[in-house]
């Protein structure tokens, strides 16, 4: 597998030499996330992981509020705060599925970046894959087909409701996901049936249960635009 695939993601790890990779690893450990938790808060200290299972969600917003999704993490790559130094946000890392991760040493991290230009390579690659990422995000929303719509819409909503009731399911009637997406209900009944004969969602009254959620986030995140 190449460092850079053709979704956006980086390999962080794997954009680096051996002696470069042993160093970032130095002093690391594994951690393990569960799926419908959050990983990260504002209020907690700095961090850095290297995902080697699972799909967990960059949002900003809380629990309890309203969210937007910035952009969804895969195996390979990094999930990290502080180590530049840029404006404070309310961004939030939520486990969508059970996940395992490698945790690094941060202030071992931080200096490496500022003083080796292969690791600093590496993170501005890796931050320039998040934006990539959260683009092909916007393009889905604005410009995708109503599936790719529907599917991001549908993401979203249950990951919010993950959150607060550790299911994946969106409580929703098809004219209100029509409303939502900028289409009508007919045509959000198609796409709807399609994602259930495909066994990624299952249906019923005002009710979709996420059944395959990496293949929904697929669906909605990778679409060629």
């Amino acid at each position: 597998m190449s460092a850079v695939e053709s979704d956006d993601s980086v390999d962080f790890l794997g954009l680096l030499s051996e002696p470069r990779r042993r160093a970032v690893l130095a002093g690391s450990r594994a951690v393990r996330y569960v799926a419908g938790t959050e990983v990260y808060v504002p209020e907690l200290p700095d961090f850095a992981v290297v995902v080697q299972k699972g799909l967990f969600r960059i949002y900003v917003g809380g629990a309890g509020e309203r969210q937007a999704t910035a952009y969804y993490i895969h195996a390979g790559q990094l999930m990290a705060k502080g180590l530049v130094t840029y404006p404070p946000s309310n961004t939030h890392i939520h486990a969508v599925t059970d996940g395992v991760a490698t945790s690094l040493d941060v202030e071992l991290l931080r200096s490496l970046v500022h003083e080796d230009v292969e690791v600093c390579v590496a993170l501005l690659m890796h931050y320039h894959s998040l934006l990539a990422h959260s683009t092909r995000i916007i393009a889905v929303r604005s410009l995708g087909d109503v599936t790719e719509r529907l599917a991001f819409d549908l993401l979203d909503r249950a990951c919010a409701n993950q959150l607060k009731s550790g299911r994946l399911v969106v409580r929703a009637s098809q004219q209100q996901l029509a409303d939502s997406i900028g289409s009508v209900r007919e045509v959000v009944a198609r796409s709807l049936r399609k994602l259930r004969d495909d066994r990624i969602v299952t249906t019923g009254p005002n009710l979709v249960r996420v059944l395959d959620v990496e293949r929904l986030e697929g669906i909605a995140t990778q679409a060629s635009m």
